[in-house]
């Protein structure tokens, strides 16, 4: 970080960027940025990692507004007069190169904007972004054109050495690509030599004879910026005299606020006084942020030649550190617990005050610093982490007689947010790459959060643009390396069919239909005759069961010529809902296609998979394998429901259970089964994770490898939609089903975010007995149903008495 810390707010702001019409991408202009040249160092190649500082130096003679559109291959942070403004691009693939429109409020006189952009590959960079060749392009609009075009106006580049890339082993878990040793000395602009820059893509030009430019296709990202504000504090919960050398630190006690060192590192983590250190000192710092932070690790500095700073990040303290999962424990403890986490390691510069940092985000709840001073003394006046994420605007509001579910719902809303940036993230501390199913569900909750959509069309169409052989979506996307799952890639058109129900957009539907239909041919050939799939391609996962190998459906990995009760109950999701997608907006014709072929996979299941003697679903043809998850799949499409009481309890019963992330599933049958009472008494996992300290909801059961994990949130989906029961039932929300299933609860109150307002209801449960007031927003109506009695709803206002 060369810049000060984010002054984008009343500077620069990020407006809305329409989408580019018409033309061929790369082979004719389509916009200002396509008229601008790519620059890059002039003695760099094209794969060679790097960070390279563009400076534009010019003069305002009276308060302008300018408006800009930017991008940069792999990233870039952009800054005006050394403040940072803002950071980008938006993840995507070169063929979908994002790019953003920054619109800068100048004051009279004179200034200096830069980029600092960051290339770099596999293994040295996060495996979720990928690029061509490092590259920065800038065009001016309208009358700035000329002045801040790259190619036209006065850019030059300076090569910023000091950096080595490493790649850094975690316990067992390879992390890819966010670590950086960064010699400060080295990386300092003021000594940096400036040059004109290199040429690397010049402006797109018509090409007549159809040939595309290569490399980056551009296209505008809707979303909005990511937030920059600033965070410092925490708990200093450890402090020792010893420098920790890269290795994993034991602390067998917590530190008092007597202990030596304790009190100085103490007002500096809480921001009252700069911390002087000593010549040659060293000292190995515990912050407990009690939080779970995403963002970029930043300190401040002055002097201190030589002093080199290890800043490293854990999600929580590890009993010890055998084992393929090491165990972590109580989250709140440290005593007797090791900490091995992974970050960034800088040599300071020395001399004026200035500021270092990293360049890429990194996540965690615990922040270790251990400092080993050189020959003249340091002071570290601020430390902090700037923020980032995607700016979710909660609107939803739920409160139940309950109190328990209250920190639920606060830990969950903390996953999700952790897991939201420029794509969902699996998970923060690890991958940081948006899965298919991971992604699904956390669409869901950013609707039930805040009406969320921009992010959820983001996150679809980059699925559909990594469409690959047969039509397949990638397992996930943007990625280094192509991962393929055929159980992934058929939850997509769920996401489409979400959408369609949950917001109100069919124009942008109509624009994912032909990689929906690609979709569905490339699963029709790999079917059969009698309509089952045998061994669609890839990592067949459905969920982390112990049992399972690596997550793999029964029977689909050591039996490939077998087929997959699970698989194809997958299948039958994937027709109906297409069916139901080109009925709403696309072709009548083809969505009867969809359901023909589901009736035949529907029989083709019941004959191959129910279990008569047990009344429930086997996951493979030798009935060998019972698991909640044929179950759950089954009732949600619409199959014959097994008795509750046969797969509610799978100890019980002798079935694999589902575990985090497919319990949302679970769910979604208990409540179409009538049964959602009893979704409340399995939260207590959720109020177990509060108790043991989680800031976040986990991956999978303990010893947890993720401690965040947002497919692990979806209990806050179930109690609006499940619980309380508010869903939509036709496309664009116009209708609404208010259908409460509230178990031990005596009083709902919600407010749920839909396209033109809100849902709200607020009911009072007593015996067979429900007293509700329920509000609809215009242009909906509905039906409340309570056990077997239903009321039609209009929009406004509206009271509701049931059971008598």
């Amino acid at each position: 970080m060369l810049f000060a810390p984010f002054a984008g707010e009343g500077v620069c702001r990020r407006i809305a960027t329409p989408a580019l019409a018409g033309g061929t991408p790369n082979m004719e202009p389509r916009g200002p940025l396509d008229e601008a040249a790519w620059l890059w160092h002039r003695d760099l190649g094209a794969g060679e990692p790097a960070q390279v500082l563009f400076r534009l130096e010019f003069t305002v003679a009276a308060a302008e507004t300018v408006r800009l559109q930017v991008s940069a291959d792999l990233c870039y942070a952009l800054a005006l007069d050394g403040a940072l403004i803002a950071r980008g691009p938006d993840s995507s693939d070169v063929a979908h190169w994002a790019w953003a429109t920054y619109e800068l409020a100048l004051t009279a006189g004179a200034h200096r904007l830069e980029a600092l952009v960051w290339w770099g590959r596999p293994p040295v960079t996060p495996e979720g972004r990928v690029g061509w060749r490092g590259g920065f392009v800038c065009a001016g609009l309208g009358d700035a054109r000329e002045r801040f075009t790259t190619g036209v106006g006065l850019w030059r580049a300076a090569l910023l050495g000091g950096v080595k890339w490493q790649t850094h082993a975690f316990p067992v878990y390879h992390v890819i690509g966010r670590g950086a040793v960064i010699d400060w000395a080295k990386c300092d602009a003021e000594g940096a030599e400036w040059t004109e820059p290199a040429v690397v893509r010049g402006p797109v030009e018509f090409h007549e004879c159809g040939i595309a430019a290569r490399g980056w296709s551009l296209e505008a990202s809707a979303l909005p910026e990511q937030r920059h504000d600033w965070w410092a504090g925490g708990r200093v919960r450890a402090v020792t005299a010893k420098w920790s050398g890269g290795k994993a630190v034991r602390f067998r006690r917590e530190s008092g606020a007597d202990e030596p060192g304790a009190a100085g590192w103490a007002a500096l983590v809480r921001g009252a006084a700069p911390l002087t250190l000593a010549a040659r000192a060293e000292a190995t710092v515990l912050i407990d942020t009690e939080d779970y932070l995403c963002g970029f690790p930043l300190l401040e500095y002055e002097g201190g030649a030589g002093t080199v700073v290890r800043w490293e990040w854990a999600e929580g303290l590890f009993e010890r550190l055998e084992g393929a999962v090491p165990p972590k424990g109580q989250r709140d403890e440290i005593a007797g617990k090791f900490f091995h986490g992974f970050g960034e390691r800088w040599m300071l510069a020395g001399g004026r005050r200035r500021w270092a940092g990293a360049p890429w985000w990194r996540a965690g709840r615990y922040i270790m610093l251990s400092v080993k001073v050189g020959a003249e003394p340091v002071v570290l006046h601020a430390w902090g982490v700037e923020r980032t994420g995607f700016l979710l605007r909660r609107t939803m509001a739920l409160t139940t007689s309950d109190e328990t579910l209250g920190p639920v719902v606060a830990l969950s809303e903390r996953g999700l947010r952790a897991c939201m940036h420029d794509v969902f993230v699996d998970c923060p501390y690890y991958e940081q790459m948006m899965y298919v199913a991971d992604t699904r569900v956390q669409i869901l909750l950013a609707y039930v959060f805040g009406g969320e959509e921009r992010l959820a069309r983001r996150g679809m169409e980059l699925f559909d643009f990594s469409r690959g052989r047969g039509g397949w979506p990638a397992m996930r996307t943007p990625s280094g390396e192509r991962q393929e799952s055929g159980t992934f890639a058929m939850i997509w058109p769920w996401m489409l069919h979400d959408y369609a129900l949950w917001r109100d957009d069919g124009a942008w539907l109509r624009t994912r239909l032909p990689g929906l239909r690609a979709l569905m041919e490339g699963l029709v050939a790999e079917s059969g005759a009698d309509g089952l799939l045998t061994r669609p391609p890839g990592w067949l996962f459905m969920d982390w069961v112990p049992e399972w190998k690596a997550g793999w459906a029964p029977g689909t990995r050591v039996r490939p010529g077998r087929k997959s009760a699970l698989v194809n109950l997958q299948f039958l999701l994937t027709l109906q809902r297409a069916a139901e997608l080109e009925t709403w907006v696309g072709d009548e014709s083809i969505a009867r296609r969809w359901r023909e072929g589901g009736a035949r996979t529907a029989a083709a299941l019941a004959a191959r998979f129910w279990d008569e003697a047990r009344g429930v679903w086997a996951d493979d043809e030798s009935h060998e394998s019972f698991s909640q998850h044929a179950q759950a799949l089954a009732v949600i499409a619409g199959l014959r429901v097994p008795e509750v009481g046969r797969w509610a309890d799978a100890t019980a019963n002798g079935l694999a259970a589902a575990t985090i992330y497919f319990q949302h599933y679970l769910f979604e049958a208990l409540g179409r089964a009538g049964r959602a009472d009893l979704i409340l008494p399995r939260l207590d996992l959720w109020r177990g994770l509060v108790k043991q300290g989680f800031k976040t909801p986990v991956e999978s059961p303990e010893p947890a490898r993720s401690d965040c994990h947002a497919w692990g949130a979806h209990p806050v989906f179930h109690l609006q939609a499940t619980i309380a029961g508010v869903r939509p039932v036709e496309p664009g929300f116009r209708r609404v089903r208010i259908a409460p299933q509230p178990g031990t609860l005596t009083q709902i109150e919600t407010e749920l975010p839909h396209p033109r307002g809100l849902v709200k209801m607020r009911a009072d449960f007593e015996g067979a007995r429900v007293e509700a007031i329920i509000t609809l927003p215009p242009e909906t109506t509905g039906v409340f149903a309570w056990r077997g009695q239903e009321v039609e709803l209009r929009s406004g206002v509206q009271r509701v008495t049931l059971g008598v």
